[in-house]
């Protein structure tokens, strides 16, 4: 299945023997024009950016092309999932990173992400903020689905080794929004891949919070988590988990 075309910039290292680059930062936008700008201009020039574009009218596409010209482009018809996937496709790098385009992880937090990926094979980011019942529900079922502590279900932030993607079933995950990390973490869980939590991730100075995901999200999450039995049924017995200690140490003290 075609996920969408690359539109690769000046910065492109495809030519002959040219080096991949280490670090692959992929973001999901739709009208994210404002926040683009602001995300792509923080970001460290030595990565690989990918923004998947999900059929933008403001402007979107033309402020990436703008502010990173050597930025890999991929363009498709929107959904989440799709836009998320045909990213991860398109990325070169030997670490990917996931990030939200409304700045809800900040751009330094890339580097605690990438180190993270030294003791596992897929890292989750966890916010300091505070979240709700439905949350901390949520959060209980996760950890138990995922056999380590999530302790923020909802952080977007993600790592992995581009060399585990394809045992991950990735297009089977096109149709999921939201809930599409919490989702790729269980896939890397249950294929015995190492798994850790990054703790105290930081928010740009200029994100503007969302309001919490409501409990119908939340339900909707739980309810995809196991679903997954499906996935399950349908792949190998995965082997033993490699251990990890679970949890990557904060460099600061405060938010």
């Amino acid at each position: 299945m075609a996920l969408g075309r690359v539109d690769v910039g000046s910065g492109d290292m495809d030519g002959p023997g040219s080096a991949r680059p280490p670090v692959s930062v992929v973001v999901a936008t739709l009208n994210e024009r404002r926040n683009i700008e602001r995300l792509l201009t923080e970001l460290d020039p030595a990565y690989e950016v990918v923004v998947s574009d999900g059929g933008s009218v403001d402007g979107t596409v033309d402020a990436v092309r703008h502010v990173r010209p050597g930025c890999r482009l991929v363009t498709q018809g929107w959904s989440r999932g799709t836009s998320l996937v045909a990213g991860l496709n398109a990325a070169r790098g030997d670490a990917v990173i996931l990030l939200a385009a409304d700045g809800s992880t900040c751009p330094s937090e890339v580097p605690r992400m990438v180190m993270a990926l030294d003791g596992a094979d897929l890292a989750r980011g966890s916010r300091l903020e505070r979240r709700s019942f439905a949350d901390a529900a949520l959060a209980t079922v996760a950890s138990a689905r995922l056999g380590m502590r999530v302790t923020d279900p909802w952080c977007g932030a993600t790592a992995l080794r581009r060399s585990v993607v394809p045992r991950l079933g990735l297009p089977d995950l096109t149709g999921h929004a939201t809930e599409f990390e919490l989702l790729l973490a269980y896939r890397a869980a249950h294929e015995g891949l190492a798994l850790c939590e990054v703790p105290g991730i930081r928010a740009a100075s200029w994100h503007q919070p969302f309001p919490t995901n409501s409990l119908a999200e939340n339900s909707r999450a739980i309810k995809a988590l196991f679903a997954e039995r499906r996935y399950a049924s349908a792949v190998a017995v995965p082997a033993a988990r490699r251990p990890v200690d679970g949890v990557v140490p904060q460099t600061y003290d405060r938010y």
